[in-house]
């Protein structure tokens, strides 16, 4: 048999099966980052942008004007509060982008590594099966060579 030539092949399998594990664990964390941002973007909208809508229906009513309850009082301050919850609300929206944005990478990258660990899975394993059969066509050889010898 030819041992060297085992040796190098079960060495470039190991290579390659460690080279999976690394690959299956980089999908699966680039998986769980992507679930894990999209559970924070749907908390972050119930707990920053909803209150914030909340706030402007009430503040603003549904004809869309700032109510105000007193109409002696000077209107440039709760111009100012409504001026405030808008620029409040367009900083929470736009995180809220950049998050999902970010979500979005992440889970195309999990869906890349996925795609290079399938196929470098299989690849692995037709090298194994092909080095498996090398081995078993050697023995056969072998068999074949003593049966005749006898």
């Amino acid at each position: 048999m030819n041992t060297n030539h085992d040796n190098s092949a079960l060495q470039t399998i190991a290579v390659q099966q460690r080279r999976l594990k690394w690959l299956t664990a980089t999908a699966i964390a680039l998986w769980i980052l992507a679930v894990l941002g999209t559970v924070g973007v749907l908390v972050c909208y119930t707990m920053f942008v909803a209150p914030k809508e909340k706030q402007l229906m009430k503040d603003f009513g549904s004809g869309g004007r700032f109510y105000v309850a007193d109409h002696s009082a000077d209107p440039s301050p709760n111009t100012n509060r409504a001026l405030n919850v808008n620029f409040v609300m367009t900083y929470v929206a736009t995180k809220g982008i950049l998050i999902l944005a970010i979500s979005v990478v992440v889970l195309s990258l999990g869906t890349l590594a996925t795609l290079i660990l399938t196929i470098s899975s299989r690849r692995v394993t037709l090298r194994q099966i092909n080095h498996s059969l090398a081995q078993i066509s050697e023995q056969l050889r072998e068999l074949k060579e003593r049966a005749e010898g006898v």
